[in-house]
């Protein structure tokens, strides 16, 4: 089979990321995308993302009747800090009969050569790059790096939590269901003295 492993905090899960792996799936001709969601970003800190449990439970509501996409949560038993080469080795020993891919924006693609051992990665498995805004250029020198023509979608996570802390209704940006299972800190106005 062969699958798509799209990796993130998915903290939380918006419909940028639907629509880009419904898009790579259907136009790629995927069997299958798999959210993997990540425990922890080594240029994250800990109070930045939501628990696991909550973000795998938003995965799931998300992608309910899709039979193409599949929750991975592989990393959480792996030591830390990960990288994407240990995820792409370990998923390739426990699922031999799948061809796994790597999706990434341009935005990772831009910093690839920073990557923990990107060249084995690169001479291991095929790497899909879809656009996000900014000006990044793209080198497809390596044969198994591919473009993927998805159209840009300019929405984050980050965005989206900004927004809501800022007490802003961001409910359309998210799937359904998905806006009521996040917890923000809402910024606090700032009191005028009397």
């Amino acid at each position: 089979m062969r699958v798509g492993v799209f990796p993130g905090s998915f903290n939380p899960i918006h419909i940028g990321h639907l629509a880009i792996a419904n898009f790579i799936c259907e136009m790629d001709n995927f069997d299958e995308i798999w959210f993997l969601v990540t425990p922890l970003n080594p240029l994250k800190t800990a109070d930045e993302i939501a628990a696991n449990d909550v973000r795998v439970q938003m995965v799931e509501k998300s992608i309910e009747g899709y039979d193409k996409f599949k929750v991975c949560t592989i990393e959480w038993d792996m030591p830390r800090p990960n990288y994407s080469i240990n995820t792409l080795q370990k998923l390739k020993m426990t699922f031999p009969e799948n061809d796994f891919e790597l999706i990434i924006g341009t935005d990772n693609w831009a910093i690839f050569h920073r990557w923990k051992d990107f060249q084995r990665i690169l001479n291991n498995f095929k790497v899909i790059i879809y656009p996000r805004a900014g000006n990044y250029k793209i080198d497809l020198s390596h044969p198994n790096a591919n473009e993927c023509q998805a159209p840009m979608i300019d929405i984050s996570s980050t965005f989206i939590r900004k927004q809501l802390k800022k007490g802003k209704d961001m409910r359309f940006f998210m799937p359904h269901g998905v806006a009521e299972m996040v917890v923000i800190e809402r910024d606090e106005e700032p009191t005028k003295e009397e």
